[in-house]
């Protein structure tokens, strides 16, 4: 008997369910309530109820297709009450259907027109008089004229096309002449207490040297003593010149002997050298903004010039290349000049002075070395945050310790097994920043994709230049303004006051960013890398402080609001050492996840009081953390990824060792024990 009234109640239910979905629910009606102060009039965006009988002249004007007599109706209604926004809607409304009708007349008309033309609608007097050679191919002269019209190409035939050559040799190194050359032999010379013009003439005859003097030099008439035994020639003149103030200039089959206080009889040369190698500049354009002061003072005048220049690559790149710095600097020659855009340098001095000018050119003239920097910027759930090897706990005693899963292999290191201070088991992931292998990368990246808990917010890829920073960023950008200024505006009866911006806005960057410098070093294995990355999210414009302005009754007659931005950042700042190749892990940074679900049965869940148990609602709050992954590698001057070979050798450091005077025993040590003699038998 129960169970036959259980089943009757289930049928009555499904009854009333299905009769209440083949019915339509009426609305429920609001009651409107009467207002406490009614307002005089309507207030700004909101429609009057004015003016009925006008609006429904408008209508039935527009539904008989008069729209000329309809717009003439609402542009009078629209000066008699020229802020009502009623009125503005109708004209608006019917300035747009009236253009819209208008254009579609006039393109029916035009299809109208064009569709009596076309060659599938002909008609009867086109027929008869249509010519007999209409549709068969051209004459053979039109034919070939179109033909040679063809035939001419649009584009360059080199165009879209890639050449491969090797790049041009340049010989750094000057050509030696035949006494550049004599200048390395070597000599023996032994001469006591004689004149050097003796000394150099003797040699000169020996070694068949072309010497070129003049014999009223000071140096001449001193004496030397010299004992020379397989000595080069150009080390003997080179002490020569150094202690007795005179310089050999050396040309092409002679060597001239000029005092070395006269810059005047100095012999100079010009070379040319050419960089195979450009420089590297300060990015930026012509000047934007330039300001001339003159200042006369005594009759003098000053004109002091200010330029502003804007870098679009701020990466403090110095405003004059290193060699040309070095060159300042070292060399001694009477003037250089270098042309930027041909890569050449044309120096004159000295053979001596421009052999200085030679090596410094050899030195710096060499490819500037670069590194490809890969960054991940990735989010991960608490779940694959543990996974990974780390336990964020505090506040638990000593034992036991929680460890979690590491499915990688990255979290066993051989002197680090617990830190028994926090009771958190100390593993690769709560050790940041991580250095990882390319090997160990693979896995860690293959452990978070196959765990589906992982979301990657960018992967941004850049190439650098030693030494010099780079910045790479991926969002939204916003602008608002810090500064305002107050405006006064004079009326007749009253002033009134708003505030303005002022200055330049400021700008914020919702998305991802990454700065980094890379300084490679002289094994070109390691690099040493300064990272910042950050992360904005959740930015929107908060109102800050809000402004309101009075008229003369007291009643609020403006109302500027004053908006600041409010987000969420993660950033990091580090420094870290790693090999070509190598990755650097960061992060560990958490935030919250909070969404809302709703669930419901289709059509059942819609319907009133009952719909409830055909609905769930579903909060989720839980944990991500943030990773980043940061790979340097070199790369070579033809763009190929450099790695370091592994070090086969076994050869290891010198291990330390502590050197420290014995310590004495606490207790004395027992005296050897005496052997005893066998019992006798």
């Amino acid at each position: 008997m129960i169970r036959q009234k259980q089943l009757l109640l289930v049928l009555l239910i499904g009854a009333g369910v299905w009769l209440t979905s083949c019915q339509s629910q009426p609305k429920p009606v609001k009651t409107a309530q009467p207002a406490a102060n009614p307002a005089p009039g309507p207030k700004a965006g909101q429609y009057s109820s004015r003016y009925e009988e006008e609006f429904e002249n408008i209508f039935k004007l527009a539904r008989q297709g008069k729209w000329d007599e309809a717009e003439a109706w609402v542009n009078a209604l629209a000066a008699k009450a020229p802020d009502d926004e009623s009125v503005k809607r109708v004209q608006g409304w019917v300035a747009k259907q009236r253009q819209f009708l208008r254009e579609k007349n006039i393109e029916d008309k035009i299809r109208e027109i064009d569709a009596k033309n076309s060659d599938l609608n002909p008609s009867l007097p086109r027929l008869l008089t249509e010519s007999k050679d209409r549709g068969l191919p051209p004459r053979q002269d039109v034919r070939e004229a179109i033909q040679k019209m063809d035939a001419i190409p649009y584009f360059p035939e080199n165009f879209g096309k890639t050449v491969r050559q090797k790049s041009r040799m340049f010989d750094l190194e000057s050509p030696e002449s035949r006494m550049a050359k004599i200048l390395d032999k070597e000599i023996s010379v032994h001469l006591d207490n004689v004149t050097l013009e003796a000394i150099i003439f003797t040699v000169g005859q020996q070694e068949g040297i072309n010497f070129v003097a003049d014999k009223a030099l000071p140096a001449f008439k001193q004496t030397l003593s010299v004992n020379l035994d397989r000595v080069k020639l150009g080390e003997f003149l080179r002490y020569v010149a150094r202690n007795l103030d005179v310089q050999f200039q050396i040309g092409q089959d002679l060597i001239w002997i000029v005092d070395a206080k006269d810059p005047h009889k100095l012999m100079e040369e010009t070379r040319v050298f050419r960089l195979r190698h450009g420089f590297i500049m300060p990015a930026s354009f012509g000047p934007e903004d330039v300001t001339r002061v003159t200042t006369t003072a005594a009759n003098v005048s000053s004109v002091t010039e200010t330029q502003k220049m804007l870098k679009f690559v701020n990466d403090n790149a110095p405003t004059n290349p290193v060699i040309e710095t070095v060159i300042k600097q070292f060399f001694t020659g009477s003037k250089y000049l270098i042309d930027y855009e041909r890569n050449v340098i044309v120096a004159r001095g000295t053979p001596e002075q421009l052999e200085v000018l030679e090596k410094i050119v050899e030195e710096f003239d060499r490819p500037v070395q670069q590194v490809l920097i890969e960054a991940r910027f990735i989010t991960i759930s608490e779940t694959a945050f543990l996974k990974l090897g780390a336990a964020w706990e505090t506040g638990r005693s000593t034992t036991p310790t929680i460890e979690g899963e590491d499915y990688t292999g990255l979290g066993k290191f051989s002197e680090i097994n617990k830190d028994y201070s926090t009771g958190i088991g100390k593993t690769w992931t709560n050790l940041f920043p991580k250095i990882l292998g390319r090997t160990e990368l693979s896995a860690t990246i293959t452990a978070l994709q196959q765990s589906g808990e992982s979301q990657t917010l960018s992967a941004p890829r850049l190439t650098l230049v030693n030494n010099l920073p780079a910045m790479i960023s991926d969002g939204k950008v916003q602008y608002y303004y810090e500064e305002y200024a107050v405006k006064q505006t004079l009326g007749q009866y009253v002033t009134a006051s708003s505030l303005v911006p002022a200055g330049k806005p400021t700008k914020i960057t919702s998305g991802v960013s990454l700065y980094v410098l890379a300084s490679i070093g002289g094994d070109g294995r390691s690099i040493l890398l300064a990272l910042k990355p950050q992360v904005n999210q959740e930015v929107q414009m908060t109102t800050f402080a809000k402004v309101q302005d009075f008229d003369q009754y007291g009643r609020v007659s403006g109302t500027f609001e004053i908006k600041l931005p409010e987000y969420r950042t993660q950033e990091l700042a580090t420094r870290a050492v790693i090999k070509s190749g190598q990755t650097v892990v960061m992060g560990g940074v958490l935030e919250r996840e909070q969404r809302k679900f709703v669930e419901s049965v289709p059509v059942l869940g819609s319907i009133p009081i009952i719909g409830a148990a055909f609905r769930r609602r579903t909060e989720i709050n839980r944990p991500r953390y943030l990773l980043i992954f940061v790979t340097a590698t070199l790369l070579s001057e033809n763009g190929e990824l450099v790695l370091p070979e592994e070090d086969t050798t076994g050869k290891t450091a010198p291990a330390s060792k502590t050197l420290s005077l014995p310590t004495p025993p606490a207790t004395p040590p027992a005296a050897p024990a005496t052997p005893t003699a066998p019992a006798k038998p």
